[in-house]
């Protein structure tokens, strides 16, 4: 019992040093100039050459390192929960410190979103997900398995990326919102995830490194990474954290769970409850989609500059 608490702990610990480093990352994209995703290489150089965003790159990685070991060790009905719990911790900061404000239908959206997340960690129910992990499926022998899985989320982040660039220009134009931006980043996130997952796989089946080096998993996990930062890093200087960081995680979430399917042979629960509870939940964060708006509410969206500045906005 004190060692599963232990290791909620750890998770606890883990997420919330995932998200510290969203904090430490929307700081350093408000003191860089304007950030475009259709060039991708002064993205990369301003993000690498930047203290603040250093620093919270070390804090993300310590964050990932110990939500590997921890989630490693805990089942997914127990680990998701968590996770929202440090979602809803960051949104209520956000709300609060960085004078982000959201509309009745943002909040029905987050609201949905961690229900999604609490449903579908509890349809894995108390065994957790590495007794699906003991049979990995060789997917480096079909490289088209995984460019199938890979394509869809590079394509959703390229696409939003340049329509982005597109929609931020004019006079009269709309900025996407959080929401996009949270969709390409995610769908990369969680086959950065799932890349780890299979580094972790590969490891434990040969007790190699080079095995591990050899797999394509090191490089699908920091070729997707490095895309998942780059989106998230344009998003976070022109969209609300609160909203982009929600949309992210449980895109990423789903998206690692989706693609698990097909890169490590796992099977959606054959329990008549499980099922239900999986499927509620994808179906929650499906109708969360949809209901979030598509485009920033000037109002909603300069409240944060506003804050800072100590202005009340009268809208």
């Amino acid at each position: 019992m004190g060692h599963d608490l232990g290791h909620a702990a750890l998770a606890l610990i883990a997420t919330t040093a995932y998200y510290i480093a969203f904090l430490v990352f929307r700081a350093s994209a408000r003191r860089m100039p304007p950030l475009r995703g259709s060039r991708p290489f002064e993205v990369a150089f301003r993000m690498l050459t930047d203290p603040i965003w250093l620093a919270g790159g070390l804090i993300l990685f310590l964050g990932l390192g110990y939500e590997v070991i921890a989630f490693t060790a805990l089942p997914l009905s127990v680990a998701q929960p968590i996770f929202a719990v440090s979602l809803v911790f960051l949104v209520a900061y956000a709300v609060r410190f960085l004078g982000e404000r959201l509309s009745p239908r943002e909040w029905a959206s987050i609201t949905l979103f961690v229900l999604a997340t609490m449903l579908i960690g509890l349809s894995a129910g108390s065994e957790g997900d590495l007794r699906a992990d003991a049979t990995l499926m060789d997917v480096l022998r079909e490289p088209w398995t995984m460019i199938a899985v890979c394509a869809p989320a590079v394509i959703i982040a390229g696409l939003v990326w340049l329509v982005g660039d597109r929609r931020a220009g004019g006079r009269h134009a709309r900025k996407l919102a959080g929401v996009a931006y949270g969709i390409g980043a995610g769908a990369c996130a969680g086959l950065a995830e799932a890349g780890i997952r299979g580094i972790s796989i590969v490891y434990q089946d040969t007790g190699s490194v080079q095995a591990v080096l050899e797999s394509a998993y090191p490089w699908l996990t920091i070729g997707l990474a490095a895309i998942s930062l780059g989106q998230l890093q344009v998003a976070l200087q022109r969209c609300r954290v609160a909203i982009v960081a929600v949309v992210l995680t449980v895109i990423g979430r789903s998206y690692l769970m989706v693609s698990s399917t097909v890169l490590f042979g796992e099977d959606w629960p054959g329990d008549t409850l499980p099922f239900l509870l999986r499927a509620a939940g994808f179906t929650l964060a499906l109708v969360a989609l949809v209901a979030f708006p598509r485009y920033e509410d000037p109002s909603l969206a300069d409240a944060p500059v506003l804050a800072r500045k100590g202005v009340r906005s009268t809208s």
